[in-house]
């Protein structure tokens, strides 16, 4: 199974908008192109919808998470089918299936996996299986970067 694991802030998204190359569906094109069969969020917003349940309320999750991707995503129905998140994204990098074929992209790839004491995999894996793209870039390098997995 084909799993991308992705953040939203300062990876698809900068400053409450989409970054220019990602905006339109582009960045879930290059995701279905890339033949990805399964995707998790890894992204703070996860700590947004704990707390509403803690208050009580029922978030619908996925709509949340959609909708804070600002476009980069097209088809909600295809985001709900292969959309999960991750339980505790403090630890993101933790929940990396590594028996699979895993792809990790987040602008704090780094500090992430130095958290749970994933630096050497980092080190290694930086630029082919784990993208650490700059939060104030246009996200074409996001888009480079899917067209060359395999």
């Amino acid at each position: 199974m084909k799993t991308l694991y992705f953040d939203i802030n300062g990876t698809l998204t900068f400053q409450y908008t989409c970054k220019p190359a990602l905006a339109g569906g582009a960045f879930e094109r290059e995701v279905r192109a890339a033949r990805f069969d399964r995707l998790v969020c890894v992204s703070n917003f996860q700590k947004h919808i704990a707390f509403l349940e803690e208050m009580g309320k029922k978030p619908d999750a996925l709509a949340i998470l959609f909708d804070a991707c600002f476009g980069a995503f097209a088809d909600p129905a295809w985001f709900r089918q292969v959309t999960s998140m991750v339980a505790d994204s403090d630890r993101r990098a933790h929940s990396i299936v590594f028996s699979e074929d895993w792809w990790y992209v987040d602008d704090n790839a780094r500090e992430y996996c130095a958290a749970v004491g994933l630096s050497n995999l980092f080190d290694l894996h930086r630029g082919t299986r784990i993208l650490c793209p700059r939060s104030d870039s246009d996200g074409s390098e996001i888009l480079e970067w899917l067209r060359a997995t395999p």
